[in-house]
């Protein structure tokens, strides 16, 4: 039997395995080109820094404006986004109190970022664990020292999870510590306004302890860890008393504290013969606020020194 075959049947041929593998090529190149790096961030202010050296990953923040980390309950939805994503990043220090185990369990995936700050750098914490244990202060970012070794530890992590990136992620992270000590020197600057004896903030969440230490500032609070957990009425008393003797014209709410315990302490405070006002602009303690500047980290941390700024400064 012959068979013949032209030679334009062979070009044919030819033509459509090539467009066949062309085709084929560019779905993995387009799939590639893609394929982002997917991020789970437990707080506003972590999900700020990832997008700062990351600025092409794709990040999911638990914890929206007004939202409690520390009592925060996670969704189906937080739970799947956890397992799936290429990196978890978490506070720890108990910051994420309802979620310990589930955020250790992703393994390799998570880190537990402000464990990276060396122990002689943090603040103590009255209350003890579950078991016992040493309890730190989690409120970490208020400090932009301390934040630096949050911002290098998930550096180090989107470098070993990304290589091919490890140099734009290093370059970026460096961008942002620049940034985060012109903001240091702004915040001081603004805080040194303030008289010596004036520098005592009161507010309703007991998370500015470590802005306190850096720049200056004595700290009090109605509150202990959560937005649900209040000093008692002795200690309001004992608060008011103080706030009347040292004549501080303005108390702060923010922005997730249970407001019913910082009027209390304004009665207290009228009762004891001293007046004193609730600050009209609330502080920003553990979660970004919804617009700008208070959608991002360093606008939380000038707008916060402005606000405390302005009013005890006059």
């Amino acid at each position: 039997m012959n068979i013949t075959i032209n030679k334009r049947s062979i070009f044919a041929v030819i033509l459509g395995i090539s467009l066949v593998a062309g085709v084929t090529a560019c779905a993995v190149d387009k799939q590639g080109e893609n394929k982002k790096l997917t991020v789970f961030a437990t707080t506003g202010y972590i999900g700020d820094a990832v997008k700062n050296i990351a600025p092409d990953a794709d990040v999911t923040v638990m914890v929206g404006p007004g939202g409690d980390p520390h009592t925060y309950q996670p969704t189906t939805q937080d739970t799947e986004k956890i397992s799936s994503s290429d990196v978890v990043f978490w506070s720890g220090l108990h910051m994420e109190a309802h979620m310990i185990d589930q955020l250790k369990s992703q393994g390799d995936r998570q880190v537990a970022v402000a464990e990276a700050i060396p122990k002689e750098n943090l603040l103590d914490w009255p209350d003890l664990g579950e078991n016992g244990e040493k309890l730190y202060d989690p409120h970490v970012w208020n400090s932009t020292d301390n934040w630096k070794y949050v911002v290098q530890a998930i550096t180090d992590k989107l470098a070993s999870t990304d290589p091919a990136n490890k140099d734009k992620y290093q370059e970026n992270a460096k961008k942002y510590e620049q940034s985060m000590d012109e903001t240091a020197a702004y915040v001081r600057e603004k805080i040194n306004a303030i008289p010596e004896d004036k520098r005592i903030l009161i507010t309703g969440h007991d998370a500015f302890n470590y802005f306190g230490k850096q720049f200056g500032l004595e700290i009090r609070a109605t509150d202990f860890v959560t937005s649900e957990s209040q000093i008692s009425p002795a200690e309001i008393k004992e608060l008011g008393e103080y706030i009347a003797e040292k004549q501080i014209k303005t108390i702060f709410q923010d922005n997730l504290a249970n407001p019913q315990a910082i009027n209390s302490l304004q009665e207290t405070v009228k009762a004891g013969g001293w007046e004193v006002t609730i600050s009209d602009k609330e502080l920003f303690a553990d979660s970004l606020g919804p617009n700008p500047p208070v959608d991002s980290y360093l606008g939380v941390m000038k707008y916060n020194a402005d606000t405390i700024s302005a009013a005890l400064a006059s």
